[in-house]
């Protein structure tokens, strides 16, 4: 991917991306009703269908009663899931309907982002299309606002992928995404035009097409940066492949139009057909992988606020929590596969209205894996109702004077530990307990058990997993059950 594909390759390669996600379902079939009957079909989680289709992790009966028992609105995911070797997962995508509401962006919903770019670069200047002078464009070095941002962005996401100039905001490619504007629809065009008369924002768009959608021109683009695969899944679960694809294309066919322009009416034409492919799902998706590029310059806008250019529930009804992962590969088949990610619970969240997590001893242990973090909450609850004093959630291990508490035979060199519920109970033994999401971790989970003992003998140290099977349990002697 060192250099740029000629245009037909290019079609042919990002065609397969629109192509794969409306033909999601032609190697595991996913069917409104139930799960149809075929190969290769054993794990692939289709509405319809209960017991077929929870997650593996969820079929525990503790485990899936807990989770089900949470919101009556509980519903399986239409999304289908399949868990690979090596922790690794695949996600089919079926075909989607245009999501409506998501189709308009108003000039109110950009308003923050406007303020945000204006703080990272110049002042908006008018740029004037003189091509007599237009095979110098993008020559001479960039300017210090410029390179910063370069920095930050390819930090986050990567090296670029395709050939760039010294000067991105005297590029064709700058220009074009500015006259774009004028062509695209009603829905967005107000929100579009204050949007790209910032020469930050258009900056940090066309370090999105030289790095993150120039990544799609593979027929099986693997995101390797944990940055730009966790945004990749993200992306992919909020508007599906689809749509990624739909703006990787567009993208990358105004680039290499851009670069091969030899007149001022074949960069207008290139600019008109970019401007009239986009859509307001597709512009909230430019908008997203721009600001996200660059968002630990932009530290007073927490991620949060830039989601909310995302649905926070899709309509199938996944919450899009924090999900992370390490890769991300798109398939020609309309799957993703990714890996990295805690599975179970803290992949999928299958309540349409999930509750905030709570946080009354803490901050949410994950907000990734609700049901942790809410037994965790429970747990102590009970043991401040028992008396129990000094309690803490998921903080370094201590003893029970508070008193910081090390390992001795530390473990990949982990000298302390975070148990996940600890408190003193009111004869003055500190209590310790830790809870298991994934049977998976099982050996790591027992290794942290054993380092706990070894950092504070005098203490009571539990360990469960989270449908309340007891795994382990250490009592001093002299000291009474719990």
């Amino acid at each position: 991917m060192s250099r740029v594909p000629t245009p037909p390759r290019l079609t042919l390669a990002l065609s397969f991306t629109l192509l794969f996600a409306a033909c999601a379902t032609s190697r595991a079939p996913i069917d409104q009703g139930g799960a149809r009957q075929g190969p290769d079909t054993s794990h692939v989680h289709q509405r319809g269908n209960e017991s077929a289709s929870v997650p593996r992790q969820l079929q525990q009966p503790g485990i899936k009663q807990q989770v089900l028992q949470e919101s009556l609105q509980a519903r399986i995911l239409p999304v289908g899931m399949r868990e690979l070797s090596e922790g690794r997962w695949l996600l089919l995508f079926p075909a989607r309907p245009p999501n409506a509401a998501l189709e308009l962006l108003s000039l109110e919903e950009v308003r923050p982002f406007l303020t945000i770019f204006a703080a990272l670069g110049p002042r908006p200047r008018l740029h004037l299309l003189e091509w007599p002078g237009a095979s110098k464009m993008g020559q001479g070095a960039a300017s210090p606002w410029e390179s910063k941002l370069r920095e930050e962005f390819f930090s986050r996401v990567g090296p670029s992928l395709i050939p760039l100039p010294e000067s991105l905001t005297s590029s064709r490619l700058f220009l074009a995404l500015q006259l774009s504007t004028r062509y695209m629809g009603e829905g967005i065009r107000e929100a579009a035009i204050a949007l790209f008369t910032s020469p930050a924002f258009v900056l940090s768009v066309c370090l999105s097409i030289a790095v993150y959608f120039a990544a799609w021109l593979a027929p099986e683009p693997l995101f390797s940066k944990a940055f730009a695969a966790t945004m990749t899944l993200r992306l992919s679960l909020a508007v599906g492949l689809a749509e990624e694809g739909h703006v990787a294309l567009a993208s990358l066919r105004l680039y290499q139009e851009a670069q091969a322009a030899s007149s001022p009416q074949q960069l207008e034409a290139a600019s008109a057909r970019f401007g009239k492919s986009m859509g307001g799902t597709s512009l909230r998706v430019l908008v997203t992988v721009a600001t996200l590029g660059v968002s630990r310059l932009i530290p007073q806008v927490p991620e949060s606020g830039i989601w909310r250019q995302l649905p926070p529930v899709t309509p199938e009804g996944l919450v899009l929590l924090e999900q992370s992962a390490a890769t991300a590969q798109a398939a020609s088949n309309g799957t993703l596969i990714v890996s990295g990610v805690a599975a179970g619970t803290a992949t999928y969240s299958i309540l349409s209205d999930a509750p905030k997590p709570s946080t009354r001893y803490g901050k949410p242990h994950t907000r990734e894996n609700p049901t942790h973090n809410e037994a965790i909450e429970r747990e102590l609850a009970s043991r401040e109702a028992a008396g129990h004093t000094s309690l803490r959630k998921d903080r370094v291990q201590r003893n029970a004077a508070g008193k910081r508490v090390y390992d001795d035979a530390p473990v990949g060199e982990v000298r302390f530990r975070r148990p996940d519920a600890s408190s003193v109970r009111p004869d003055g033994v500190r209590h310790n307990t830790n809870y298991i999401s994934n049977p998976r971790d099982l050996k790591r989970e027992l290794e942290a058990f054993d380092a706990m003992k070894r950092a504070a003998p005098e203490a009571i140290h539990e360990l469960y997993m989270l449908d309340g099977t007891l795994v382990s349990r250490y009592v001093p002697a002299g000291i009474g059950v719990p």
